[in-house]
């Protein structure tokens, strides 16, 4: 059985397209765990309604409210029981074998490693507009990302190509993404990096999602250029600050080190 793990906020707009993406998977044994951050809008109730009309959807409700999308998704993350476990936004469109894709790359880590490695899988995109018509066939091409570097903890650390929606772990990698350290740090970079330090990390490279970008994504996808990358000086500081505290959770590096390949990897993509 697989957990894909899905945390709604006001997604009432494309949450029914959402879901019946993933009912209408080619492989069905799974669950899809949905918990609400704190909706005005009618996303509870449209949660609830599919929960009476398929029995694979379950609502956790939590009084905790606002959490923030990767406390969360971490939250479910840790409820979770199930030996392999996906996360979903709430704004996408799944293509129909995005499970059966994925669970075939996972069996084949399984078996070359074993279930006691930390184990995590993650594809490509096609990244389309609200309205579902396509920005870009590959989103690691729109974005200028290699996912190779996610191969090498450090690189990944400085720079993420790992995109949440896209993810499948193992219960071992559960276990070495817990406890969430890093609270400001994404939920999907989280994980990236700690099972690319301490276990295995590969890749699909064929889009599985229908990334939709709309005016209220939490994470989007930009066209990856010098405008992109001047945009980002500002920040700077704040970077920095991060990878100092990055660099003392994850050990072995150092923010120093991490702002230089950050560098370095950027300079690569403006090529």
């Amino acid at each position: 059985m697989i957990d894909i793990l899905m945390s709604t906020y006001n997604g009432a707009r494309f949450l029914a397209a959402q879901i019946d993406s993933i009912l209408a998977q080619d492989h069905t044994e799974f669950r899809l765990i949905i918990r609400d951050d704190g909706s005005t809008d009618e996303t509870v109730k449209m949660v609830e309604d599919y929960t009476v009309r398929d029995p694979r959807v379950v609502f956790v409700k939590d009084d905790r409210g606002n959490l923030g999308a990767p406390r969360s998704f971490m939250t479910l993350v840790e409820a979770s029981k199930s030996a392999l476990l996906m996360l979903s936004d709430q704004d996408d469109i799944w293509l129909p074998d995005k499970v059966s894709r994925t669970l075939c790359k996972m069996n084949q880590l399984l078996e070359e490693h074993g279930g006691n490695v930390p184990l995590a899988v993650f594809t490509d995109l096609t990244v389309v507009d609200e309205d579902l018509d396509v920005i870009n066939a590959s989103f690691w091409r729109y974005q200028k990302l290699e996912p190779l570097l996610s191969r090498r903890w450090q690189d990944l650390l400085a720079q993420n190509v790992v995109t949440g929606c896209t993810l499948m772990l193992n219960q071992a990698a559960k276990k070495a993404v817990l406890p969430f350290q890093l609270p400001e740090m994404m939920h999907d970079h989280w994980i990236a990096a700690n099972v690319a330090k301490y276990g295995k990390l590969e890749f699909v490279a064929e889009p599985t999602v229908l990334y939709r970008q709309h005016s209220q994504n939490a994470e989007g996808a930009r066209d990856f250029g010098p405008r992109y990358s001047f945009s980002k000086l500002s920040g700077l500081s704040d970077r920095f600050s991060f990878y100092r505290r990055a660099a003392t959770v994850f050990g072995d590096t150092s923010a120093l080190g991490l702002s230089f390949r950050k560098l370095r990897l950027n300079l690569k993509r403006l090529i």
